[in-house]
């Protein structure tokens, strides 16, 4: 009976250990993302206002660029800084590199709120 349970406890730690893993690389991933909003913002030459987490997730508060093609683009950067950075680190053999691909694909996806979806809203207006 012991060694049943020290088999159980034993994987349920290299269980924790590897979600804790994924959960900091996870949050490294979401801060590239944010960053690449935030620089792209900057390009187009939009002021930063804020930039922060809330309960529906992390944010960029910004002014809105001078044009519709330009906020499309900001809000179409942080997809593209993951799937770039999903692309450095599959050619490099880093560690865990479906992390920023499945970041930058789900917010590619036609979800409410998602940058996808910002961007369309954005393209409408042109």
């Amino acid at each position: 009976m012991n060694s049943l349970l020290s088999v159980v406890s034993h994987g349920a730690m290299q269980m924790i250990d590897a979600l804790t893993v994924d959960f900091l690389w996870g949050s490294l991933h979401i801060l590239i993302h944010e960053a690449g909003h935030v620089f792209a913002a900057l390009m187009v030459g939009s002021r930063i206002k804020q930039v922060g987490i809330s309960k529906a997730g992390p944010f960029v508060r910004r002014e809105s660029a001078r044009t519709p093609l330009r906020n499309a683009l900001v809000a179409l950067a942080g997809p593209g800084i993951n799937i770039l950075t999903w692309a450095v680190f599959f050619a490099m053999g880093l560690p865990h590199p479906w992390i920023p691909l499945a970041l930058g694909l789900m917010n590619l996806l036609p979800l409410p709120n998602s940058d996808s979806m910002k961007s369309v809203s954005y393209m409408r207006r042109v």
